[in-house]
């Protein structure tokens, strides 16, 4: 399974989750809102899939104009060790609340947990981000700046 299924591949979801999912693809942010709230207040807190669900209730929050909504998408990855939606969801609430500082360290966060994630990837092409230098304290136009900087994107592509 590649990555593109493992986070588009909800089965394991409670069934509130997957009904908001339906809702968002279908454009009906209301009705997605209902149902990742429900989700959300359902599971417990050592429920794996919490911070997502938490996430995609507070991205719906921001979507519905209610900026607390972000409360919720930056506690959510805050405690976040490993699934990329959740910082991407965090990134794009910050977006949409022209927070663009916060919404590159979510995203820089995200590619730290998740280098391959394709909605982070995505997101931060649309952006104009550029990778971190690899020697720090080199200028970028540094020769061995661009030599590893050349190495490491082409083994980051062969991944």
């Amino acid at each position: 399974m590649n990555a593109t299924n493992v986070y588009r591949d909800y089965t394991v979801m409670c069934p509130e989750f997957r009904e908001g999912i339906g809702y968002l693809a279908e454009g009906d942010l209301e009705k997605a809102l209902d149902a990742f709230a429900i989700a959300d207040h359902k599971t417990s807190r050592d429920d794996v899939n919490k911070n997502k669900y938490q996430s995609f209730h507070g991205l719906m929050l921001v979507y519905a104009g209610q900026s607390k909504g972000i409360e919720l998408c930056r506690a959510a990855s805050a405690s976040e060790c490993f699934d990329g939606d959740v910082f991407y969801n965090q990134a794009r609430a910050e977006l949409d609340l022209e927070h663009r500082r916060q919404a590159v360290v979510a995203l820089r966060r995200g590619l730290e947990f998740d280098r391959t994630h394709p909605d982070l990837l995505r997101l931060r092409q649309r952006l104009g981000i550029r990778r971190g230098l690899m020697i720090p304290f080199l200028d970028r136009d540094n020769m061995f700046n661009k030599l590893l900087g050349k190495i490491s994107y082409q083994r980051l592509q062969l991944i």
